[in-house]
């Protein structure tokens, strides 16, 4: 039969959510932040050969957002403390808590935290400019690994985040996609031509829609051969509100070998379908 849309991978996203779940409802500086909406992929902030090896994950809360820095010592002969992330915030949000790490040995991971509080309950697109650890260094003793009492004040910058629509929806799977269209209110359907030119096939217009909504594929629509002319991409999300979203997506090669889409998004809100439209449109 037809594999469902990633089934194995749905069980290993809830599992993932709930230990991320655990770990941060320990956390004191957190409390009361509410229930986890849904948890990022990890992004890598430094390049693999970097001194200080820094990813992140985005964890979003209904009026939060937690950014989960892991940063791994790669220099043997030193040992950081006291280490904090530091951001400018742009989109008119506030670092509410930092947690830092108390000590990074070498190899041994650490873990920071930056609460950020959104400028609304809605689906904010925040940038995170400027960011970069503090923290001290201090010199261990590769034989009797002693850490020298005396300590240097150290920075050292990491990429850019950005959060977005793809951070407030997470996948929802669907047995049957045309029931729950048929079933949801087309008040708020949103339909729009798109021609995307930056793609030079349909396999690579779907690899990058995938992407960018980071939503279930349906009835296993994300499978299209190399030399397909048309393709019906179906996607059902579940965006930040408890809102689902359905995305039908209708991709076709034109004569003049342009891959133009015809996209219909139908959804419980209108915000979640213009949110949704305007990610795609960007």
């Amino acid at each position: 039969g037809v594999p469902s849309g990633g089934g194995g991978s749905e069980g290993r996203r809830q599992q993932s959510s709930a230990m991320y779940e655990e770990m941060l409802n320990e956390v004191p500086e957190l409390a009361g932040i509410g229930k986890l909406f849904s948890s990022s992929k990890p992004t890598d902030l430094t390049g693999p050969e970097a001194e200080y090896v820094v990813s992140v994950v985005k964890h979003v809360f209904p009026a939060h957002i937690v950014l989960h820095f892991t940063i791994k010592n790669t220099m043997e002969e030193q040992q950081m403390e006291q280490v904090t992330v530091e951001v400018d915030l742009e989109g008119g949000a506030k670092v509410q808590a930092s947690v830092p790490a108390e000590a990074i040995k070498y190899q041994a991971p650490g873990m920071a935290l930056v609460c950020i509080k959104r400028p609304s309950d809605g689906m904010d697109a925040i940038s995170v400019k400027s960011c970069k650890l503090t923290f001290i260094v201090k010199e261990v003793d590769p034989a009797s690994q002693e850490v020298s009492e005396e300590g240097e004040n150290e920075e050292y910058p990491l990429d850019d985040i950005e959060i977005g629509v793809s951070d407030y929806t997470k996948p929802l799977p669907l047995p049957d996609f045309r029931a729950a269209w048929e079933a949801m209110t087309p008040d708020n359907d949103l339909t729009q031509v798109f021609r995307l030119d930056k793609y030079k096939s349909i396999p690579e217009a779907v690899a990058a829609l995938l992407e960018i909504l980071t939503m279930d594929p349906c009835e296993g629509s994300q499978t299209v051969s190399s030399a397909a002319r048309s393709h019906r991409l179906l996607l059902s999300g579940m965006m930040l509100g408890e809102q689902a979203v359905l995305v039908r997506s209708d991709l076709r090669v034109s004569a003049a070998n342009v891959v133009e889409m015809k996209l219909s998004i139908r959804a419980q809100s209108l915000q979640a379908a213009e949110a949704v439209m305007e990610s795609v449109s960007s």
